[in-house]
């Protein structure tokens, strides 16, 4: 038989919980199983996962330290972030949590985890917010440049991450909201998601350019003039 894994959640620590579909054959409670990952899919969660991670540590820097995770969406295809904050974001302080997160993406800091106490993880000034449930042993995912004093991100994180933050490639922020009383959303694109948005937002801008019949760089101009005009 042959199944195809949906989702994982994990109910209680230690406790892995695949749901899937049967697509093929049948599948039996004993049967001895292979277990194979979609590679392509992984690395893109992956990217997506390390770019969570990399815009927290963005968000702390440029709104403040009150900034706290109040949940995430990893995805293939994108990443959503849940926080603390009162107010709605200025379009300055959206480009700068971009920039400075695609800054380190550009420093190519290290991806690094190591397991211990969630007691000793703390002390090290690991974030780990949420609720989430935490077993006696905890595993600290850090992005730190050796050369510099102390890591640019410090969360504790079973997920799945790149081994250098160079490998997310490019991050874009594609807006953020409120979700209620003091809570705000973020979403943004990595990788091959990012390269596509790009690439869609370049066609947009050229079949524009060409039912104008002006060139891209003058579109604002001429839209202005078609504005008035009509």
């Amino acid at each position: 038989g042959v199944v195809r894994v949906e989702d994982t959640q994990s109910p209680v620590a230690g406790l892995i919980v695949h749901q899937g579909v049967v697509e093929r054959g049948d599948i039996s409670l004993g049967d001895l199983v292979t277990a194979q990952v979609d590679i392509s899919r992984r690395l893109d969660s992956a990217r997506n996962h390390s770019g969570t991670h990399l815009l927290h540590a963005a968000l702390r820097a440029v709104l403040g330290p009150h900034v706290r995770q109040a949940g995430s969406l990893v995805a293939p295809e994108r990443l959503r972030f849940d926080f603390s904050h009162i107010s709605p974001l200025s379009a300055q302080e959206q480009l700068s949590i971009q920039s400075l997160a695609n800054q380190k993406i550009r420093e190519n800091l290290r991806v690094a985890a190591h397991e211990t106490s969630y007691a000793e993880a703390v002390r090290e000034g690991a974030l780990a917010f949420f609720g989430d449930r935490y077993g006696d042993v905890v595993r600290v995912v850090a992005m730190s440049d050796p050369s510099q004093e102390g890591p640019f991100s410090l969360e504790v994180c079973g997920g799945t991450h790149v081994t250098a933050t160079g490998q997310v490639g490019a991050l874009f922020v594609l807006g953020e909201a409120s979700i209620g009383g003091g809570m705000r959303r973020i979403e943004a694109v990595t990788g091959r998601a990012a390269e596509e948005l790009f690439v869609d937002q370049a066609a947009k801008l050229e079949a524009l350019s060409r039912k104008l019949q002006t060139p891209v760089a003058d579109l604002e101009v001429r839209l202005d003039n078609f504005i008035q005009n009509n």
